[in-house]
């Protein structure tokens, strides 16, 4: 098969979307005071404002909500965000039901449930890995032990 032919097997947007991708990665937005859906750019910068997901390889955000983060690097001042997921996060003053980070380190940090490497600062976890994996021990244990008293209770002769 010859260079030509495999070329004509190629997918005709894939060299259109490695060119935006590669301008994506340097792009800048910048929201504020808006509401959005989505926000997808290289750096991402969302002040006074709310989206439901946020993509990028760095994310500022301050004063703002959003509902789903994925970033390599995200800034927050006064934030609060339902899912969190980033290499690195610093903080001042954010509010998360999910946050999972390799670092993340802060100002009042308050999360339900927490993924870190690295956590450094005031940073509160709800259930942390460790507080789930005991809870869901305990609950197994209560299980089996409630099993084995009905179990104990159901052989027992009546007394009639």
């Amino acid at each position: 098969m010859t260079d030509h032919d495999n070329r004509s097997h190629d997918n005709p947007l894939d060299e259109y979307a490695a060119r935006a991708s590669e301008e994506l990665g340097s792009r800048l937005t910048d929201v504020s005071n808006a509401s959005v859906s989505h926000v997808e750019s290289g750096q991402v910068s969302l002040r006074d404002s709310f989206a439901q997901s946020v993509r990028s390889s760095a994310a500022y955000l301050e004063d703002a909500a959003a509902g789903l983060v994925q970033a390599g690097s995200l800034e927050a001042k006064d934030a609060a965000m339902g899912i969190v997921m980033a290499s690195e996060v610093h903080a001042n003053t954010l509010n998360s039901g999910v946050a999972a980070a390799r670092t993340m380190q802060g100002n009042e940090i308050h999360t339900g449930l927490l993924f870190a490497v690295n956590v450094r600062g005031d940073v509160h976890s709800t259930i942390s890995p460790l507080v789930g994996l005991a809870i869901g021990a305990g609950f197994a244990a209560t299980i089996i032990a409630a099993r084995v008293i009905f179990a104990v209770a159901g052989r027992r002769p009546s007394s009639r």
